[in-house]
């Protein structure tokens, strides 16, 4: 559910916080696609975020961190323009995205302006594990001389791993891991998806958002509905 209230969010300290220890996305994919290395960093005390506090905001609220980055925020949605959603941080950073998939961030540096979905891009359009295809193409654009950008037009490869379990603040959620191998233009990444092994609701990622900021992990703590 959304509710057009990043102040009733805030008065809940739900703002920007540090998560710190190990990120939720690679803790849940290691030896399933990718090692990680964030394993070995000294945990920190967790942030104060309840599921409580989450249903009696009301609020669509997702966790994201810059990969190599120790703060985490939290972000609460604040507007729907037609399928694409955006959420702002107490720092009023804001990432927008197109079902799971992030399309635009600002505040963050070097920011990631637009991204372009094929109509069956399962990150984007919620898809059943199943059914999700091998195959697809994306258009990244990122700031450059001229209005149009710079568009960079990269092929994906898609490939589905095991199932595991994860925990997000109090639920539990069986989930089936994909990785996803994108490049062109001299471009070349490795995003992660945790989808739900029913639905497809992706509820971690780890999606690459341009050269300058890297890998961006998200977390969905509350996901968006019109209910």
């Amino acid at each position: 559910m959304i509710r057009q209230s990043l102040l009733f969010c805030l008065a809940l300290s739900l703002g920007a916080c540090s998560s710190g220890g190990t990120s939720p996305v690679f803790s849940a994919i290691k030896g399933v696609i990718l090692p990680s290395d964030e394993d070995e960093k000294p945990a920190k005390a967790p942030a104060t975020i309840t599921r409580a506090r989450i249903e009696q905001s009301g609020l669509a609220i997702i966790r994201g961190r810059l990969e190599g980055e120790d703060i985490t925020n939290i972000l609460s949605a604040t507007s729907l323009n037609g399928t694409y959603v955006t959420y702002v941080s107490a720092f009023k950073q804001t990432v927008t995205m197109n079902g799971s998939l992030v399309t635009a961030t600002r505040g963050l540096g070097g920011d990631l302006l637009a991204v372009r979905n094929d109509a069956n891009d399962p990150v984007a359009v919620l898809t059943p594990p199943k059914d999700w295809p091998t195959h697809l193409t994306r258009d990244y654009r990122f700031p450059a001389d001229g209005p149009a950008g710079n568009v960079v037009t990269l092929d994906c490869a898609l490939t589905r791993g095991g199932e595991t379990e994860i925990t997000i603040v109090e639920l539990d959620y069986t989930v089936t891991a994909f990785s996803e191998v994108c490049s062109g233009k001299g471009v070349n990444f490795t995003n992660i998806y945790l989808a739900d092994a029913k639905s497809g609701q992706i509820w971690q990622a780890r999606q690459w958002v341009g050269e300058k900021l890297g890998y961006l992990n998200i977390e969905v703590l509350e996901p968006f509905t019109l209910d």
